[in-house]
């Protein structure tokens, strides 16, 4: 019986101390750990050995940690990533999960929790490494040879579907499927147990060869067998990525090219016509608060929710919001709630700058407003509870007073909030825009 392969973690901290302290922890519940101190060691490692965990500092001396997951995502994705830091922000957070790590662990770490979170993550990897091994070998290699069962022809057409996924076609996958029923097969054999024609059989068999999933036997007459399910998917899964990757870029080379040439299609707008427009794409939506926002000279009033109004302070680049606090007038009526740390973080910044946002709470917001130098506006539902609403903007004077009326009656009724405590620490930016859901200002 095959002995059981011991898991293998790599630790990337730049601090040695804590690299020898995790090894010790690890090794004493019988893990192999090996320790690098830089992004580039790591990378040099992984491309030698194999390892199912990776524990990734998020401060390196040469590379952020979260860059490094990235990169690591890319050679080595089947590798649990778990981020480690002692320098806790929402912004880091987000990133490293969106990035594709599994587990987030604060430092000083605690060796019950770490050591808990790796046995959860090693079980879960190993559950779904069973599964997909039983669908994809097990149960087709005890009914492979039953060939008339109504069963496996069923089985054969599902899963070749599911195969379609990862870019087979769906004889392809069939065949694939017969090979690994069958082990080693003649053409003859698989056209018998995939029912497609020896001849389709005997064309599409070199293009499962040059995608590296099936392989040809040299002696005797001339059969094949199939590589591995795992190794198969994976090869399959990364030459898909790959293909993508290639048609983005050529879309992204294309993109300048293509908005260019549309641009000369534009007449020459004089004079900026007064509208009203519904606001049909949620990107859209945040392509115009952000540019409103952006060109903001005097006076922004809005109303929002506070959790609405920490995702556009997050969202927005740290140099525009800086030089949107300094400039503008900022007036927010907000719902009736405690204030969190982070929004008197926001207000504290505010009165730092020089130019303090005014904030107002009522019970209810009765919907979403933003209102620019009254020139521009968008308003409807609150985002966050409706996600089909669809909200409108509009550069009418007309409908603006009116927006701007309504939004002085309830600024009047509204009430200040209650003095917040001092808030010291600056809240952090993001600087990709990761929330997905676009917000008033």
């Amino acid at each position: 019986m095959m002995q059981k392969a011991t898991p293998h973690i790599l630790i990337v901290d730049d601090d040695e101390s804590i690299c020898k302290t995790l090894s010790v922890i690890l090794q004493s519940r019988g893990y192999q750990t090996t320790t690098t101190n830089t992004a580039k060691e790591a990378i040099e490692k992984t491309k030698n050995q194999s390892f199912d965990i990776a524990l990734i500092d998020i401060k390196l001396p040469d590379m952020k940690g979260t860059k490094l997951l990235a990169k690591l995502q890319e050679t080595i994705p089947e590798t649990i990533k778990i981020m480690i830091t002692g320098y806790p922000s929402l912004k880091n957070a987000v990133e490293a999960l969106n990035l594709g790590a599994q587990s987030y662990i604060m430092k000083p770490i605690d060796p019950s929790e770490l050591l808990k979170t790796i046995k959860n993550k090693l079980e879960v990897k190993k559950q779904a490494e069973k599964i997909n091994k039983e669908k994809l070998a097990l149960w087709v290699q005890s009914q492979a040879r039953k060939a008339q069962s109504p069963s496996f022809q069923e089985f054969l057409e599902t899963t070749a579907t599911d195969l379609a996924d990862f870019g087979l076609t769906k004889n392809q996958a069939k065949i694939y499927i017969s090979v690994i029923g069958l082990g080693v097969a003649s053409a003859s054999e698989i056209a018998t147990l995939s029912k497609i024609r020896r001849e389709e059989v005997y064309r599409l068999v070199p293009e499962l060869e040059k995608q590296g999933i099936i392989t040809r036997r040299l002696e005797g007459p001339r059969k094949f067998s199939a590589i591995p399910p795992e190794t198969a998917i994976k090869i399959l899964s990364q030459t898909k990525l790959r293909n993508m990757k290639e048609h983005i870029e050529k879309l992204e080379q294309k993109q300048a090219e293509i908005t260019s040439k549309l641009k000369m299609m534009e007449l020459p707008i004089q004079t900026q016509d007064c509208s009203t427009e519904i606001i049909s794409q949620r990107e859209n939506l945040q392509m115009k608060l952000g540019k409103m926002t952006q060109n903001a000279k005097q006076e922004i009033d809005a109303m929002v929710s506070l959790a609405e109004l920490k995702i556009a302070y997050l969202r927005q680049p740290k140099q525009l919001t800086d030089q949107m606090m300094k400039k503008v007038k900022l007036r927010i009526i907000t719902e009736k709630t405690e204030l969190d740390p982070f929004t008197k973080g926001i207000l504290d910044l505010s009165k730092a700058n020089g130019n303090p946002i005014e904030l107002r709470q009522i019970e209810k917001i009765p919907f979403n407003l933003t209102i620019t130098d009254d020139e521009e506006a968008v308003w409807g539902d609150p985002l966050l509870e409706n996600e089909t609403s669809l909200p409108l903007w509009t550069n009418n004077p007309t409908q603006i007073t009116i927006l701007k009326t309504a939004f002085e009656s309830l600024w009047q009724k509204a009430q200040q909030p209650q003095s917040p405590k001092p808030y010291t620490t600056t809240p952090k930016h993001h600087t990709k825009q990761h929330e997905k859901s676009p917000t008033t200002t």
